[in-house]
């Protein structure tokens, strides 16, 4: 990262900044030598160079009676780090009351690219919900090869799943038979009902889309919005059951 870059991040202006490098490079010098360094105006050069000095990193000097200038040493730049630190203890309690008038609000994240639907599966994993409510799709044995070890990974945390799949996709084939093995329970529903390339996740107060067909995916941070979802899920899971029972 540029020096000039670093020292946007604790406040300095573009002006700012050349002035005062212009400063550390000269040292004792006046207003128009530092103007003429730094590439700009006088008038501009002194408004900066008081701002400077009011800030502590310059100083102001008489030599024979004409002002002179010479930059303070640059450690004395971690003064305005801490006074930055100071200024926002101060007003931390505003802000979070701020941001907690919100916390009714959905938070949303969303993700797009390769990584989209990695996202969410890692999401779960870091979340450690008691249990995942899965509407599958095959579409996870086409984009993930069973080098991705997500299920292993979830039994490694003792998370576990209720999955709603169609009938012929893997979840069918393979991992019904290893329900018990996977802390799973799976029920199949006729393909022709159910056949989605979008899978949907509910887990703690958060529901994940995967969009594997348009590789995004999105989660939706909400309880109210969750709770409703496990309803919609409940009614899912009991009309599975009945329709081959």
């Amino acid at each position: 990262m540029k020096i000039e870059q670093i020292l946007e991040k604790i406040g300095f202006s573009e002006n700012e900044s050349k002035v005062y490098l212009a400063c550390l490079e000269k040292g004792l010098a006046s207003a128009q030598d530092i103007a003429k360094k730094a590439g700009l105006k006088r008038t501009t050069t002194y408004s900066v160079l008081a701002y400077l000095v009011n800030r502590g990193v310059v100083a102001k000097t008489l030599v024979r009676n004409k002002t002179r200038f010479v930059a303070e040493p640059p450690e004395k730049l971690l003064n305005l780090v801490v006074e930055i630190q100071s200024n926002i203890t101060k007003i931390l309690p505003e802000l979070e009351a701020i941001y907690n008038k919100n916390e009714v609000k959905p938070k949303i994240a969303f993700f797009e690219g390769e990584h989209a639907i990695h996202n969410v599966y890692e999401d779960t994993l870091k979340e450690r919900p008691k249990e995942i409510l899965e509407w599958n799709t095959n579409a996870f044995f086409e984009r993930f090869p069973r080098g991705y070890n997500y299920i292993s990974r979830r039994i490694t945390l003792g998370i576990k799943v209720r999955r709603i799949a169609g009938k012929g996709s893997l979840w069918d084939t393979r991992h019904k038979n290893l329900d018990k093995i996977e802390l799973a329970e799976t029920r199949i529903v006729p393909k022709e009902l159910f056949d989605p390339r979008i899978e949907v996740n509910i887990y703690g107060d958060k529901i994940a889309f995967m969009n594997y067909a348009e590789n995004m995916s999105v989660i939706i941070e909400s309880k109210a919005i969750a709770d409703a979802m496990r309803q919609a899920y409940e009614l899912s899971w009991r009309g599975a059951n009945v329709i081959y029972s």
